[in-house]
């Protein structure tokens, strides 16, 4: 509709162009003033881009959570353009809030305060989005509070299709305000209108989103996550998208997804699929006098799995989380892939993100490593191979202690 709405030319990117670094040399060819994403399809266009495109003067962003990292690339690539994150879901007629944030050219420091994550938002006209407490759903959070995401609006769906259980669920009765005085103030105008056989009376519904949000200061709203995106594993209560907005705060990692995956012996484990960021890795690598490894990875299914070259990042990575949230919450196997796959919608295809065998995900020793496993007294050799069961995918024979006296295990 956004086409029509502005009578513009619609443009639409080929395959082979909907790819990193191509994307932005396409934008750049075709001039767009106007364009409509999802956050996982404009992290493709600013993920390694270097073509700029200065005729771009409206983002929109809907779908999933959009973050400042990325709005940033965007902002620079193109400086003219004002993004919009919008957020919605297909019960409440799409989109029903909206954060806008000026171009570069016209606030340079638009992001300065936003935080890892832009904002859902204020309600659209007509339409209010309400943080509701999770303890007591009669009560409103406050600032900062995290609460569940209900959406007010006239343009809720009449519901899903036979499921009067999840109906009940979702679509409920607005508890906050009298609804039988729009009832009877119905009554005294009813006139007995044609229409009124298919209408079906004066309601005042609310949908429960099953999004995680706060309240700003401002009064925006700031989705946080998904209620079913809160896993429990051994006893402790993990927030996914928490460990995703810390990963994607490392200017290693161009882009990542994390989820619950089940192990050969059916035991819940945080798994970490991240695309690196290669110019960026290259630069770490010289600044360690370290020299790349050359991979071109490995096909599974429809993702290509990089099993060798990015086993040093894992380490930075996992470092990085270690400051950032407790142990629990760090994720023990990470999976370096050459993109992430996306689902027709745009957003991330997890149901088909590999989970390789730990076997698979073994890297080789080399003649280095050997030699220094041999040089190795038979107590580290144990220290090591201990290690290795408790670390999927590690060899215990690329272990390599460095130090002092006090030595140190590194892989």
């Amino acid at each position: 509709m956004t086409p029509l709405w502005l009578g513009a030319q619609l443009l639409i990117p080929s395959k082979e162009d909907i790819q990193h670094e191509r994307l932005s040399e396409w934008m750049n060819l075709w001039s767009p003033t106007t364009a409509h994403l999802t956050p996982a399809m404009g992290q493709i266009l600013v993920g390694g881009a270097t073509a700029k495109f200065p005729s771009l003067r409206n983002v929109f962003f809907v779908g999933d959570v959009l973050t400042t990292r990325d709005c940033k690339a965007l902002r620079q690539l193109g400086t003219s353009c004002a993004i919009v994150n919008m957020y919605g879901t297909t019960e409440t007629s799409r989109a029903v809030s909206y954060f806008e944030i000026p171009s570069a050219a016209d606030d340079p420091t638009a992001l300065d305060s936003l935080g890892d994550t832009i904002p859902a938002g204020w309600g659209m006209q007509d339409v209010q989005v309400l943080v509701v407490s999770q303890q007591d759903h009669t009560k409103l959070c406050g600032v900062g509070e995290t609460g569940e995401i209900y959406i007010r609006a006239a343009g809720l769906a009449e519901g899903y299709l036979n499921s009067p259980d999840k109906n009940k669920e979702k679509f409920v009765d607005n508890w906050f305000v009298d609804g039988a005085k729009w009832v009877e103030a119905d009554k005294a105008n009813d006139k007995g209108e044609p229409w009124r056989r298919f209408y079906m009376g004066p309601r005042d519904r609310l949908y429960r989103t099953g999004d995680l949000g706060m309240y700003l200061p401002s009064g925006a709203v700031r989705v946080s996550g998904r209620i079913d995106s809160q896993v429990k594993i051994r006893g402790f209560r993990i927030e996914l998208n928490e460990i995703d907005a810390n990963l994607s705060g490392s200017p290693l990692i161009r882009d990542c997804k994390t989820l619950v995956r089940r192990d050969r012996n059916e035991e819940p484990t945080l798994v970490s699929y991240i695309v690196p960021e290669v110019a960026e890795w290259k630069r770490w690598l010289a600044a360690q006098n370290q020299d790349d490894v050359e991979d071109e990875g490995v096909e599974m299914g429809s993702s290509v799995v990089y099993l060798r070259r990015f086993r040093r990042m894992q380490a930075q990575v996992r470092d990085h989380l270690n400051t950032r949230l407790p142990a629990h919450s760090v994720p023990s196997i990470y999976i370096m892939l050459q993109k992430l796959p996306l689902n027709p919608n745009g957003k991330v295809d997890a149901p088909n993100l590999p989970f390789p065998d730990a076997a698979e995900m073994m890297e080789d020793a080399s003649e280095e490593d050997l030699k220094s496993w041999e040089a190795l007294s038979e107590t580290e050799k144990t220290i090591a191979s201990q290690w290795s069961s408790l670390i999927p995918g590690l060899n215990a024979k690329t272990i390599k202690y460095v130090g002092g006296p006090e030595k140190s295990l590194v892989s």
